[in-house]
């Protein structure tokens, strides 16, 4: 069994580590915007969402990508399957 840092690769598992920086952000942003009564923690924290979703996608795609890109198994065509 690999472990998740012999699948992944270097940009990727960056990209994973840092993950979480998005929610210190999203987290500084709201107590921002609670104590100073101002635009910019919300600001911040529209910037976390987005960040932490375009994270999360960038990553999928790229997984995606890179199983699909994996030679497929030989196996017998089915003779009769219905």
């Amino acid at each position: 069994m690999s472990t998740l840092r012999d699948e992944l690769p270097r940009l990727d598992e960056l990209l994973w580590r840092l993950s979480p920086a998005w929610l210190l952000l999203l987290v500084v942003g709201g107590y921002g915007a609670v104590l100073t009564r101002r635009r910019t923690g919300g600001f911040l924290m529209l910037a976390a969402v987005l960040g932490e979703i375009g994270t999360h996608l960038f990553l999928g795609v790229r997984a995606y990508r890179r199983v699909m890109r994996r030679p497929w198994p030989r196996v017998r065509a089915l003779d009769d399957w219905d």
